[in-house]
């Protein structure tokens, strides 16, 4: 493994399972200020090693995180905040806490909307206690439910830090008091509108292909059975009436798919940065679905800031509609590298392999966290050989930049 050395930023990635944990070391002086970049592990997809994760990153930091970051409010995101609060309040010092826009308490909108979805969120753990449901839907509501414990360490600051709420558009600079850094924030937007794109466009996915049709390839479909309806050769078909849209309307509302839909729109709110430091660029976009980078990649600039990146961590453990194809293409071609928190269980078709063969084909460097053997744990393909610059731990991977 990577030791911490001067002029060295190091990015370590811990394998907890489904979910994500990294530590981003940047060099100060003669010593480094350390950023943890969220810290959980769906309990469906949990190997047993996000404490020791979290002793892991305590420890290189020697107890004094300048900034942490729960990009957004999702189980396999911020639940070791939980499981670890008492290591976390032990932290002799914790700079600044930073969360999504959408949960700041003082803010009307977020507080609607958050009222909204944990009302739907116990009326779907109702029913599905009732009626059962669809494991991976309710793996999709686990992941949503729970977590207020982590959010309440979070937004008290963990050791009285300063909690930033951000949103698309903000720039830090010197955040965490680490000289020199600036951080630009390119989501969640506020916009409604792109909060709910959460699928991209077919044009923008990484496809697969169904005898002769095209479909996303971890895509939802809640309307099995009698509810799919295959068009006939018979030509048109005469417009609805009123009260038949009111009726596809309610059918719409199938509690399994009100559970994804839920799911993917946190996953939408993720904060997204872009850290520049010693000339160097690091992109994190937590779990930003297609309506999150969509808003970003439309502003002014954003081709740039692509092309200038120098490491990428692999949006929403490498699923279909996370990392679109324009943007891995308009990352420059051997410059970064890239990391992707990921095992398939306990959702089968994450990651997505033709957007590993993508990003592993347009990087310098590219791995997986599953590829790191764990005793008991869901195996991914084996590494043959580290890439320049990687190096692994005991369940983790490091990566150097020398600036």
């Amino acid at each position: 493994m990577a030791e911490l050395t001067k002029h060295t930023i190091r990015i370590r990635m811990y394998r907890v399972g489904f979910g994500d944990c990294f530590l981003i070391s940047l060099p100060v002086g003669d010593d480094h200020a350390h950023v943890l970049v969220d810290c959980g592990v769906h309990s469906k997809g949990d190997i047993g090693t996000i404490k020791d994760a979290v002793t892991d990153a305590l420890a290189e930091a020697k107890n004094k995180l300048a900034i942490v970051i729960a990009t957004h409010a999702h189980q396999d995101h911020i639940s070791g905040f939980a499981r670890c609060d008492a290591q976390f309040r032990a932290c002799e010092e914790v700079g600044e806490v930073w969360l999504p826009w959408t949960e700041n308490p003082k803010d009307k909108t977020a507080a609607r909307l958050k009222a909204k979805n944990l009302a739907m969120v116990e009326q779907l753990q109702l029913h599905f206690a009732a009626s059962g449901a669809a494991p991976k839907a309710q793996f999709a509501l686990m992941n949503i439910a729970g977590n207020e414990k982590a959010l309440q360490l979070l937004k008290s600051g963990i050791k009285n830090g300063a909690v930033r709420y951000l949103e698309a558009g903000g720039e830090l600079k010197d955040p965490g008091g680490i000289p020199g850094l600036n951080v630009k924030v390119l989501g969640p937007p506020r916009d409604p509108a792109f909060l709910a794109k959460m699928d991209p466009p077919a044009g923008e996915r990484f496809l697969r292909m169904n005898g002769s049709q095209s479909e996303a390839a971890n895509g939802v479909k809640p309307f099995l059975g009698k509810w799919l309806f295959t068009p006939g050769k018979s030509g048109a078909y005469p417009a609805l009436e009123a009260h038949d849209r009111d009726s596809l309307g309610q059918l719409s509302g199938d509690p399994e798919a009100l559970a994804f839909a839920l799911d993917q729109a946190i996953n939408n709110t993720s904060v997204v940065t872009l850290f520049s430091y010693q000339g160097k660029f690091l992109l994190l976009p937590g779990d930003a679905q297609y309506g999150n980078w969509n808003f970003w990649m439309g502003q002014e600039g954003s081709d740039a800031l692509l092309a200038e990146v120098d490491f990428y961590k692999v949006g929403h453990h490498g699923s279909f509609n996370a990392t679109p194809k324009k943007a891995v293409a308009k990352m420059t071609k051997g410059k970064f590298a890239a990391m992707a928190s990921t095992q398939n269980v306990p959702w089968a078709s994450i990651p997505l392999d033709k957007l590993v063969t993508a990003v592993e084909a347009q990087s310098g460097g590219f791995v997986r966290s599953d590829s790191i053997p764990v005793k008991n744990a869901p195996k991914g393909p084996a590494l043959k050989k580290l890439p320049p610059g990687f190096s692994q731990g005991t369940f983790w991977f490091d990566y150097e930049i020398p600036c």
